[in-house]
């Protein structure tokens, strides 16, 4: 007979990889939900009786009122320093107690935890999940020992990884005494404290790996809002309108769209799926919009293009051109201001993580802007640039590099007035010629 299980969900992450953006990872909204409703399992195995919360103390009183299948205990980890110490926050309710770890930023199918459970025996102390990605994922790959896993190597670096599995969504742990003993053993200050503790009791007790070949999403970076974006636009969204939508002449509706209530669309616009467009939205005249998520009270006006990306509530437009960017909210764009999306050379793009510069692994990715920013006219947001909260952008700007929270960024303009000595012709049929 299998013993009960308390699952416990790190949710406290401080989140610093996750710069521009002011909200919290775990309640970033998708499709009018946060993320932490899409992570945590709406059905789970009988043998998971009760759940474990592990949050920041700002979160604690969200995560309290939040209604969930099982019964669930809120416990704050005061300082944010890790997984390892996020475990540690839980000892009081953990100790003694077989576990299932899973991260809260992570969504899987919901068919993986009854696959890891099923994998439960006498003789096993640990069961991870390993996915296989299709490029270098910085995450924690499995180290085996012909097919057992015997420990974790935190982000070693493309070329460098020992296997082609990346441990994921969570692990099963017989005896939480024994995790936490491990982490106690560990005296380091790196921040993979808990790989390290995880490799030690992998080490010296016995662990079994459940591979996942299903698609795989985490918020980790700001870029990765489109990556979950897509995933729940493919996965969870069901075409259909609100009350009182308005959809003016010569509009094409393709694919999965789905329109929220007082939805207002004007003449000559197309939208391609899959789009969700929240309520109290005005989508202008002359509007390309696909593959995109945009939140309520949002005005895209006259002849505005958005592809492929993430847009919070109270944003306006006027003919811009936005694609693979991430708008928190409230930001405003002034007319023919553009979010750049591919280099020239069309390789991969690279964003500033902590100091330095990170290989977001996409070819095509535009701008990522926190909440209360302002652009003007004209500026050009060149490829992965971040932009802070309550900053502004000038007009005419070419920005080519982040900028930090609170700030009002301004262009050097200046020109020169002489003669003009070439006749204006006013011969088009030439012109013509030439196209």
């Amino acid at each position: 007979m299998k013993k009960d299980i308390v699952m416990v969900v790190l949710a406290a992450g401080s989140g610093k990889r996750f710069w521009p953006f002011v909200t919290d990872k775990n309640l970033f909204p998708f499709l009018g939900k946060p993320m932490f409703d899409y992570a945590f399992p709406a059905s789970l195995p009988p043998e998971i009786v009760r759940c474990v919360i592990v949050t920041n103390p700002e979160n604690r009183t969200i995560f309290s009122g939040m209604t969930l299948p099982i019964p669930h205990t809120v416990v704050v980890q005061e300082k944010p320093t890790g997984m390892a110490d996020a475990v540690v926050s839980a000892r009081q309710e953990i100790q003694g107690k077989s576990i299932l770890i899973v991260i809260a930023d992570d969504i899987s199918d919901p068919s993986l935890i009854g696959d890891m459970l099923r994998t439960v025996r006498p003789d096993i102390t640990g069961v991870l999940t390993g996915w296989k990605p299709e490029t270098y994922f910085p995450g924690g790959y499995i180290v085996f020992r012909e097919d057992r896993p015997i420990g974790i190597r935190e982000k070693p670096g493309e070329g460098k990884t020992p296997s082609d599995y990346v441990y994921f969504g969570g692990q099963y742990i017989d005896n939480a005494d024994k995790l936490l003993a491990a982490i106690a053993s560990v005296n380091s200050q790196s921040d993979d404290v808990y790989e390290q503790a995880l490799t030690r009791l992998m080490s010296e007790t016995r662990f079994t790996m459940v591979p996942y070949e299903q698609q795989f999403v985490s918020l980790k970076y700001p870029w990765h809002v489109l990556d979950v974006m897509t995933y729940l636009l493919g996965h969870h969204m069901k075409a259909g309108r609100g009350k009182n939508v308005e959809i003016r002449n010569n509009v094409s509706l393709e694919g999965a769209v789905y329109l929220g209530n007082n939805v207002r669309i004007f003449e000559n616009t197309k939208i391609v799926g899959p789009v969700f467009i929240g309520d109290n939205t005005i989508i202008g005249n002359n509007n390309m919009i696909r593959d995109s998520y945009i939140g309520e009270n949002c005005v895209t006006g006259f002849n505005t293009d958005i592809t492929r990306s993430y847009v919070g509530n109270h944003c306006w437009f006027h003919s811009n051109y936005i694609g693979d960017s991430v708008l928190e909210g409230n930001v405003s764009m002034g007319s023919g201001s553009v979010l750049a999306n591919l280099r020239l050379d069309e390789g991969n793009i690279y964003s500033s993580v902590a100091g330095g510069k990170h290989n977001t692994y996409r070819t095509k990715l535009g701008a990522m802007i926190a909440r209360d920013v302002r652009i003007g006219v004209n500026a050009s947001i060149m490829p992965g640039i971040k932009i802070g909260t309550n900053s502004c952008v000038g007009a005419g700007v070419v920005l080519d590099t982040d900028v930090p929270a609170d700030s009002f960024c301004v262009g050097t303009r200046g020109y020169t007035i002489t003669k003009n000595i070439k006749k204006i012709s006013d011969d088009r049929a030439t012109y013509k010629a030439k196209l």
